[in-house]
């Protein structure tokens, strides 16, 4: 299929990069200029270069909403004289990637499924193609001086790429002349870091635009089950629903006064301190196994015998997730929230919900489950952005 490139689609990438390296010049918080920015330069200039494109699905309008409250989020806090958690920080740079590229691909793509075998495909958005895509910048236009103008502007920016490696490995070769260029650029106020961020952000954003237009008709994998002996599966589940029931005895004893006697002398505090992080992550764990058994086979439908036994596992699971909380309570009643215990909360609500969702799943059959999830996981994770912080912790003493 030819690439048909217009003057937006380089246009666009210009002023876009343009914009990033002015933002980041600004006295204004160091992570929205330098991390924050871009990205949402790169999500408003690549809505843009799609909108003119036939069959756009404007439903795919509703994720602008938690991702630009994730883009803002440091800004809002700040505001608010609060400071966004480091934790969400480094998770921003995780989590905006992969609702952009949703974003993205419903909004080309009618067919596109929001599904965790269609996650990788954000990959072929950036940053695949990233120098090659870089000869579409020829662009097929009825103006030749348009034409040759944009070429130019190309020969440039390539120029200034290795004009810039081969002047720094002078300026290392030779002292005197290193000297000299500085003097020079000191003297001319001359900055080359700024034009690098241009160059760079500018073949980043172009190459996304290129991406897109290559990626408009792909076809959606489809989700792939595999055999698995059903033998294997029940015995697996009884062994890992049966260590939940002595767990569970263990559970019983220590809250209804220690009738096992292990160890003697058992007390609430010891209780409270120990294990809610190994619990939350033991209903990881089971949510893993459970997604894999509906999603990566057909055992559950399959057979009568797995299905309880999963659903004893989420009923397991869930009464993990109580146990947790009671922990959890036990130890923010004496010692007060903190950013993490407040993060801790919210995922165990969320696995709640994810596992109430599973439960309905395996009775009554779920449409359009991918995107329930993304919506849940989405809607406490931009919760989780504006609750565990410091302002919020002040404000609920």
């Amino acid at each position: 299929m030819e690439l048909k490139i217009k003057r937006e689609n380089v246009i666009v990438p210009i002023v876009s990069a343009l914009l990033i390296v002015i933002i980041s010049n600004l006295k204004i918080d160091w992570y929205f200029k330098t991390i924050m920015f871009p990205f949402f330069m790169i999500l408003v200039s690549s809505t843009i270069l799609v909108m003119k494109n036939d069959n756009i699905n404007k439903k795919a309008f509703y994720l602008l909403i938690p991702i630009i409250l994730i883009i803002f989020s440091n800004l809002i806090l700040i505001l608010l004289k609060g400071t966004l958690d480091e934790n969400n920080e480094i998770l921003n740079i995780i989590v905006l990637p992969i609702l952009i590229s949703i974003y993205l691909f419903s909004l080309i793509n009618k067919n596109y499924k929001i599904a965790l075998v269609n996650i990788p495909l954000m990959f072929k958005i950036f940053p695949r193609y990233l120098f090659r895509n870089l000869k579409f910048l020829k662009i097929k236009t009825s103006r030749e001086k348009t034409n040759k103008i944009l070429n130019a502007v190309f020969g440039i920016i390539v120029g200034i790429v290795f004009s810039t490696v081969i002047l720094l490995l002078l300026m290392s070769a030779d002292d005197y002349f290193n000297k000299f260029v500085s003097k020079t650029f000191i003297s001319i106020n001359f900055d080359f870091s700024k034009i690098m961020q241009f160059v760079i952000f500018f073949i980043i954003i172009f190459s996304i635009g290129v991406n897109l237009i290559r990626n408009r008709y792909i076809v959606m994998k489809e989700n792939k089950t595999r055999k698995i002996d059903h033998t294997i599966i029940i015995s697996m589940l009884s062994v890992i629903n049966l260590v939940f029931v002595l767990f569970l005895i263990s559970e019983i004893s220590k809250l209804c006064g220690n009738f096992l006697q292990i160890p003697k002398g058992y007390i609430y505090s010891s209780y409270a301190r120990e294990g809610f992080f190994q619990l939350l992550f033991v209903t990881i764990i089971n949510f893993s196994i459970i997604l894999y058994l509906i999603y990566k086979t057909n055992v559950i439908k399959e057979n009568k015998i797995i299905r309880n036994l999963v659903l004893i596992l989420i009923a397991f699971s869930v009464l993990l997730i109580f146990n947790s909380y009671y922990r959890m309570f036990l130890y923010i009643g004496k010692f007060g929230f903190t950013n993490l215990r407040l993060q801790v909360i919210l995922f165990l609500f969320m696995e709640l919900i994810l596992f109430g969702i599973i439960i309905k799943k395996i009775i009554n059959k779920v449409n359009n489950d991918g995107l329930i999830f993304l919506v849940i996981m989405t809607s406490f994770y931009v919760i989780n952005l504006y609750i565990c912080n410091d302002f919020f912790i002040r404000l609920i003493g």
